[in-house]
């Protein structure tokens, strides 16, 4: 039994993973289409955030969602460091993983973006996606751009 819950641990940080890979490629090209097969058709999307929170029902919708926050906010950036500050941790089908975005704009203060993403993973595709926000982020947000004067705006709705 518990060899089997290590195979289903190890099943669902290789697919989370895969995922993220993916998500990084369509960052860059905008291609779509890659992403849908991690997605269940009747996945949950939830971002926790006091400024631009929501939930997003739909594989469809999701991916709508995901691409709106990039171009109005990512692809704002010419330079984008993601690095994971705790785990990723796995128990049973959710993986957790805290993490730090940097980016940076030429001749303007870098933004760090912190969080934690949380998935879960059923019959190998996420069915639930959590991206938390730090609670801090919101006002960080406003100051660099009252600071630099550049509108970005991460709302996935």
């Amino acid at each position: 039994m518990e060899g089997r819950r290590y195979h289903r641990c190890m099943d669902v940080l290789k697919r989370f993973l895969a995922y993220a890979a993916e998500f990084e490629k369509t960052l860059v090209d905008d291609d779509w289409s890659r992403l849908t097969p991690f997605f269940a058709e009747d996945a949950v999307y939830r971002v926790e955030s006091d400024v631009f929170g929501c939930e997003i029902h739909g594989r469809d919708r999701i991916l709508a969602g995901l691409k709106k926050s990039l171009d109005g906010f990512d692809r704002k950036f010419p330079g984008r460091e993601m690095a994971a500050t705790d785990g990723p941790s796995v128990d049973d089908d959710e993986l957790s993983v805290g993490w730090a975005v940097t980016y940076r704009k030429e001749s303007l203060p870098e933004f760090v973006l912190r969080g934690r993403s949380t998935a879960r993973i059923r019959d190998g595709r996420i069915s639930l996606l959590v991206d938390s926000y730090d609670e801090e982020v919101g006002k960080e947000l406003a100051a660099w751009i009252e600071a630099t004067g550049i509108p970005l705006d991460p709302a996935y709705v």
